[in-house]
């Protein structure tokens, strides 16, 4: 044990490389798997493309809705394209990079309670956590997100109020949860310099005041269109959004174990009132968010920073765990052997973790591959301004820029959010106290009368497209398109004659 100690703090200086490892690791194991953008971040793309084509920060050109929760990210997307680098090149690289981030800031977390070697363990865990790679590829904001979150915890528990609200703000800017650690950051000023209380508030807002402003202004809300629009088509109660998120956080034996050595270590913590406390609120405060959002489970991506909180508590449950063995044998067991038992322990879960990474929370059926084919193919077939109505809209929106796209979910179109919502009340005056998700058919039906799509696209049986396409009228008006492809055999793709 002595040997390990004087390793890591000896007169050779291995402690900065070994404090590196894990952030170099996370960045070698994301550009090993490669990328894999999930179809949500191609929504992102698009703002930022019109964005940085001075059309403001809009789905369709001429059309101020805020169907984005992410508009500083958006914004970093769009700057970066200003200086001639290609957006989905930059999405990757900030979420590998940020996560090389996260992994360095969880490991000053880990140290404040922690030993260096168990610290060291708990940041190699997180760079290994099958988690980390699905994020970090996933060309989404949730990466950049999580390093501003954890920054702002850190830098609070380091009395750094200022700038913890700083962050918080452009935290908020980044995901709308982000408000909860400005609200840390002031409760944590309370309590220990109540003098700098008004030292988060006042970096929040320089922060975040001015998109609140332009936003309220532009969209006539700062609130993101989005929300609304997934609280209706993804609607579910609280009782099965926790159960779905747990079985997320709990998919595999490995995962399990983590999840019950952070569970320990947050009790603990919380009994011991440790440093690490307040990362234990600002997860109970984001899990208690999630599960009375009303918005199911269907995002695997919002479970990911708590995938990460719980790696950094299971690592202080894992040190409490060793030392409470080590007092069981005895004192001349204890020293060196309480973090190497610990740490052991954490890199056993890590590398059990990485297993079947390929296909963790990934698409199985592999829907962006094969809208990316059909946006391609409607990239030659339709023209600058044609209407195209999509029953997933992420990859086609990012290919068609040219086009006005009308988004199914009404996440990005008002109306057909409006035709929705009139849907379901309608089921519901019907007698359906729980009108399925996807609706009746009426509302595809209003939807395609009012907006006269040039092009629909779907997935079969999706827009209840079926029942759209055996109308007399519907074939009347259209023909559908031969993709001269077997494996696009459940896709559809209907021109206007």
């Amino acid at each position: 044990m002595e040997t390990i100690s004087n390793f890591i703090y000896g007169k050779r200086g291995w402690l900065p490389f070994l404090w590196a490892m894990p952030t170099v690791t996370s960045v070698l194991v994301g550009l090993y798997h490669g990328p894999n953008f999930l179809d949500d971040a191609y929504i992102t793309f698009r703002y930022a493309e019109n964005l940085a084509a001075g059309n403001g920060l809009v789905f369709n050109v001429g059309e101020p809705v805020l169907g984005t929760t992410t508009p500083l990210f958006a914004a970093m997307l769009a700057a970066f394209k200003l200086l001639g680098m290609p957006i989905p090149v930059v999405a990757r690289w900030l979420g590998l990079l940020s996560i090389a981030g996260v992994v360095l800031v969880v490991q000053a977390l880990a140290r404040k309670v922690v030993s260096t070697p168990v610290a060291l363990a708990v940041g190699m865990c997180v760079a290994l956590h099958p988690d980390t790679a699905f994020i970090s590829n996933a060309g989404m904001e949730t990466s950049t997100s999580m390093l501003l979150v954890f920054s702002a915890l850190l830098m609070s528990l380091q009395g750094r109020f200022a700038l913890a609200g700083g962050l918080g703000g452009a935290a908020f800017l980044m995901r709308p949860d982000g408000v909860l650690v400005v609200a840390l950051a002031v409760v944590m000023a309370w309590f220990h310099e109540p003098k700098k209380i008004w030292q988060p508030l006042a970096t929040a807002a320089i922060v975040a005041l001015p998109w609140l402003l332009y936003a309220a202004v532009t969209y006539g809300s700062p609130i993101p269109h989005s929300v609304g629009a997934k609280q209706l088509i993804h609607a579910d109660n609280p009782a099965n959004i926790l159960v779905a998120y747990f079985r997320l956080l709990t998919l595999n034996l490995p995962l399990k174990m983590i999840f019950g050595l952070g569970a320990a270590g947050a009790v603990l913590s919380s009994m011991r009132q440790s440093k690490l406390s307040l990362v234990v609120a600002w997860m109970a405060a984001y899990f208690l968010g999630l599960v009375t959002s009303g918005i199911a489970a269907q995002f695997p991506w919002y479970v990911t920073p708590l995938s990460i909180g719980m790696v950094l508590l299971a690592g202080y449950g894992a040190d409490q765990l060793s030392n409470a063995i080590s007092q069981r044998i005895g004192s001349d067991r204890k020293g060196m052997q309480q973090p190497a038992v610990a740490s052991l322990i954490l890199l056993s879960l890590a590398v059990l973790c990485t297993t079947d990474r390929h296909n963790f929370r990934l698409d199985g059926e592999g829907r962006e591959a094969v809208y990316l084919h059909i946006g391609k193919f409607l990239q030659e077939r339709s023209a600058p301004g044609d209407v195209v109505f999509v029953g997933e809209v992420g990859v086609l929106s990012y290919l068609l820029l040219e086009q006005n796209v009308v988004d199914s979910s009404g996440i990005n179109s008002p109306e057909v959010f409006k035709f929705r919502a009139e849907d379901r009340a309608s089921l519901r005056l019907e007698g359906d106290p729980q009108p399925p998700r996807d609706g009746s058919v009426r509302w595809v039906n209003r939807t395609i009368a009012a907006v006269e799509p040039d092009y629909i696209v779907t997935k079969y049986p999706w827009l209840h497209i079926g029942r759209v396409e055996d109308a007399p009228a519907f074939q009347a008006l259209y023909k559908r398109v031969d993709l001269n492809d077997g494996a696009l055999a459940d896709y559809r793709v209907y021109e206007r004659r």
